[in-house]
């Protein structure tokens, strides 16, 4: 059913944090020309959002025999959603038209993240050895590496998972953002070849203090990037770690600023409100954020 709200917000109640439907539930978007489709787990559903008018619909998702992984989704244009589950140990496929399951698969390198590589379907592998690659695409045969991403060295298996995890945002025809949570505020704009290119972004966090004792392995990285939209208006990064408490720690402030890069003139920097969890759209004039609260609003740039 249809949901009606106004231009300016909707509501995505099972979104919200809370006991029941925590936010990281949130398992990812992507974007066509006229909808803006995110993945909530807990249901399990896909919510349509309007890109003009911010309505939406739920298309429930039936069938999975084990819980899915809030790690994206794929629609790599064979009328299907490509989901993660059982933490990464299989790839589940929904019909885009009923919802339905069409398939279960087991992969062979489980993954900490899914999405669309153009018309093809990307997986980003767990990895806890550096030197590794990270990003597999979809062949006819199977999942191979693409581009030259490699795990990081780091002390530890929890460091190791931690400094490996990369996240996809959206991207255009020629190229999609992509970053590791943990270290350096830069995004990796990925193109169709798999070659990489290093963009630089603003970060809100603070270093970690390195003359802590015994510090735990979160505690040592600082985590800059929480969403990245790359468009026609250019690249626009939300942050995630503001100050010093990093996302994992109580009383932590994160995804209060969006800034939008732009070649030659000053960056547009856009303080939030409140906590924000992803970017969904971006134009000229404003931006779509999917808040904490579940709220989706659009934010008028200064």
């Amino acid at each position: 059913m249809l949901l009606g709200f106004s231009t300016s917000a909707a509501v995505l109640p099972l979104l919200a944090d809370g006991p029941l439907r925590p936010v990281g539930d949130y398992g990812g978007r992507s974007i066509t020309a006229t909808e803006i489709r995110v993945l909530d787990v807990s249901i399990p559903a896909i919510f349509r959002i309007d890109r003009a008018s911010l309505r939406f619909a739920a298309l429930p998702l039936s069938g999975a025999d084990v819980p899915l992984d809030p790690y994206g989704f794929a629609e790599p244009g064979d009328g299907t959603f490509w989901i993660l589950a059982g933490r990464g140990r299989f790839v589940f496929r929904f019909s885009e038209t009923s919802g339905e399951l069409v398939d279960k698969r087991t992969l062979s390198d489980p993954g900490q993240g899914i999405a669309t590589l153009w018309d093809r379907v990307g997986v980003i592998a767990v990895r806890i050895r550096p030197g590794e690659r990270l990003l597999l695409r979809r062949e006819s045969s199977g999942f191979f590496p693409f581009s030259a991403l490699l795990s990081r060295p780091a002390p530890g298996i929890t460091a190791q998972l931690i400094r490996n995890l990369l996240r996809c945002g959206s991207g255009t025809g020629r190229a999609i953002p992509v970053w590791y949570t943990a270290g350096a505020a830069e995004v990796l704009l990925l193109g169709r070849d798999g070659r990489i290119r290093s963009i630089p972004v603003p970060s809100f966090a603070s270093p970690p203090d390195s003359s802590e004792a015994n510090a735990e392995p979160e505690g040592t990285f600082t985590y800059p990037v929480r969403d990245a939209f790359l468009g026609k208006h250019g690249l626009s990064v939300l942050s995630n770690q503001e100050g010093g408490r990093t996302p994992l720690e109580s009383g932590a402030s994160r995804g209060r600023h969006a800034v939008l890069l732009r070649d030659g003139r000053p960056n547009r920097v856009v303080p939030l409100d409140r906590e924000a969890r992803a970017l969904l759209d971006v134009d000229e004039q404003s931006l779509v954020v999917l808040f904490a609260d579940g709220v989706v609003s659009r934010v008028k740039l200064p």
